[in-house]
């Protein structure tokens, strides 16, 4: 017996290795999961707009209200157009009179210059007929340019949605007198992206998976874009994401989780053998230790090297030593 203890002493072999160790064991890839990360996150309109008055008027009449959806182009709010189209029309007169003057302004130059060849009239008359056409163009210009404006506050009259937007508030009513610039609406864009602010030391790798966790479910997200620029009263970053296959309405909460290729087990697969951490698995019939050097106590547990057909032991691993008989219980 002696003998027998000092060979097994030389093989590195203890006797209670001989013992048969009762364990329950699970495949690898039943239990490791991918290694993910969860920031707070939340989707948030691409445009934000208070939609406001081009012209001091009266509201005549608002055709939307909060909570509807409109296309871009839609009508929002009609404004009492009276004063503009007055205004309008006046431009119109003047711009009548302008042309008026200028074709009369061309004949008498025309005139002037074909007596100015047979010497009846003076050179200087010349250019003073001349000078007047060039008056008279000038002119036209102006009242062309008044006539835009005038057609433009008309324009203005009619406020209609700048892009594809759902109506927040209405922020005035019917039959108030509105200044230029005077909020009427507030809107948000119908299109929104993924927001989510990572810590400093975030970094992007392949193989990493985006999801957005949020009360209307789970869905995967691909990033846009990562910013440089740090905020400095948090030490984060921001990062955009859009959907894909499907679009987000705008304030919706939820969370950011990060997948990467990566494997972990539960960090209380982790044992201490001689110092080194690893965890214990079964080869054949017997325990086997399979040193983790990375690992760290309380932490989740790296196995992206292992096999997925790894047979871990569950219950049991503490008392299992390597070279141990086991008896694997169903």
């Amino acid at each position: 017996m002696r003998q027998l203890i000092l060979a097994l002493g030389l093989l590195g072999v203890s006797w209670g290795a001989l013992a048969e160790v009762s364990v329950t064991t699970a495949q690898l890839d039943r239990l490791a999961q991918p290694v993910e990360a969860i920031y707070p996150a939340n989707t948030e309109a691409l445009e934000h707009s208070m939609i406001s008055a081009g012209i001091a008027a009266e509201i005549e009449r608002i055709e939307v209200r909060p909570g509807d959806s409109v296309e871009r182009g839609d009508v929002l709010v009609r404004l009492d157009c009276r004063d503009a189209k007055i205004l309008e029309s006046r431009a119109q007169d003047a711009k009548a009179e302008a042309d008026i003057r200028l074709a009369f302004q061309q004949r008498q130059a025309g005139r002037v210059a074909k007596l100015a060849e047979t010497n009846i009239a003076s050179e200087e008359l010349k250019d003073t007929r001349a000078t007047d056409v060039r008056l008279a163009e000038v002119a036209v210009k102006q009242a062309a340019t008044a006539l835009d404006d005038a057609r433009l506050q008309v324009s203005r009259c009619v406020i209609r949605a700048p892009f594809d937007a759902v109506i927040v508030e209405q922020l005035a009513s019917r039959g108030t007198r509105v200044a230029i610039g005077t909020p009427i609406l507030d809107v948000v864009s119908q299109a929104a992206d993924i927001r989510a602010r990572v810590p400093l030391d975030f970094s992007i790798t392949p193989g990493q998976r985006f999801e957005f966790d949020s009360p209307i479910g789970r869905r995967a997200i691909e990033l846009i874009t990562y910013s440089r620029a740090v905020d400095t009263q948090t030490g984060t970053r921001l990062m955009r994401f859009q959907g894909i296959g499907e679009s987000f309405g705008p304030g919706v909460p939820g969370q950011l989780r990060v997948q990467s290729d990566a494997l972990t087990v539960p960090a209380d697969f982790l044992v201490e053998r001689a110092g080194v951490y690893g965890l214990m698995a079964v080869d054949g019939e017997t325990a086997a230790f399979i040193p983790r050097p990375g690992a760290t106590l309380g932490q989740p547990v790296d196995v992206t090297d292992l096999s997925a057909a790894l047979q871990l032991i569950v219950e049991g691993r503490f008392r299992a030593r390597a070279g141990d008989v086991v008896s694997v219980m169903p």
